[in-house]
C-alpha cells in the first residue's frame, strides 16, 4: 500500500501512485495524508502542502493532515507555520511523537523555552504511558543534546521499535543525520531487519 512505500528508491513510484489516489476524488483523509507523507519523504515540500490543504478542504478534523503539514512547512523553513499545524493536531491527539515535533520546530524557531517544557511534560508522561524512546531522542536532537540522542535511538533499535527503518529517509532526523553515529546506527538497523 501508499504507507508502505519506504525505500528511497521507490519514493518516486510512491508519489506517482499517491496523486492516483487522490485524483480518484474525496479519498480517505488516511490516504491522501499518506500522499503527503510520501511527498514529504520526497522532500517535495511544496507539493505536499498543496496536497495536504486540499485534503483539510475535505475534512479539517483528521489529526495526521494537521502533523504532515507541520513536517512540510518545517521542511520549507517556515516555523510559525510549522507550529501552528502542529498545535492544531494536538487539539485532535495528544500523541507523543508529534509533541516530539513539535519540540523540534519551536527549537528551530529560537522558543527553546517552551520546547524544554513539552520535553518535561513528555518525560513525566513516559511514568504513565508508553513514550517511545524514538520520540525522546527526536526531542533531545532537537536541543542539540546529541549524545542522548544517540543513546535513546539506540535503546529504539534494541526495543526493536517501529520506526527505525524510517530513519533512513525521514527529513525529521536532519538534525542528527552528520553525526557518523547516524550512519552506524542505520547500518545497524539494516542489518537487523535481515535477522
Amino acid at each position: 500500500g501508499i504507507g508502505g512505500l519506504w525505500g528511497m528508491q521507490r519514493l518516486e513510484g510512491g508519489v506517482a501512485a499517491g496523486k492516483r489516489a487522490v485524483d480518484l476524488g474525496p479519498a480517505a483523509p488516511g490516504i491522501a495524508a499518506d500522499v503527503g507523507s510520501i511527498f514529504i519523504r520526497a522532500r517535495r515540500f511544496d507539493e505536499a502542502i498543496v496536497q495536504l490543504n486540499r485534503i483539510l478542504e475535505i475534512d479539517s478534523n483528521f489529526a495526521v493532515t494537521h502533523w504532515f503539514l507541520g513536517q512540510a512547512y518545517h521542511g520549507k523553513g517556515q516555523f510559525a507555520e510549522a507550529v501552528a499545524a502542529y498545535r492544531k493536531a494536538l487539539t485532535f491527539t495528544d500523541n507523543p511523537w508529534v509533541k516530539a515535533q513539535l519540540i523540534r520546530t519551536l527549537a528551530k524557531s529560537n522558543q527553546r523555552d517552551e520546547a524544554v517544557k513539552i520535553l518535561d511534560g513528555l518525560l513525566a508522561d513516559s511514568s504513565r504511558r508508553y513514550v517511545s524512546s524514538a520520540t525522546l531522542a527526536l526531542a533531545y536532537g532537537a536541543l542539540g543534546d546529541k549524545d542522548k540522542a544517540f543513546v535513546l535511538f539506540d535503546k529504539e533499535i534494541a526495543e526493536r521499535g517501529p520506526r527505525p527503518p524510517q530513519f533512513a529517509v525521514v527529513p525529521l532526523w536532519d538534525d542528527l543525520r552528520d553525526d557518523p553515529r547516524f550512519a552506524e546506527i542505520m547500518r545497524r538497523v539494516q542489518s537487523s531487519k535481515l535477522d
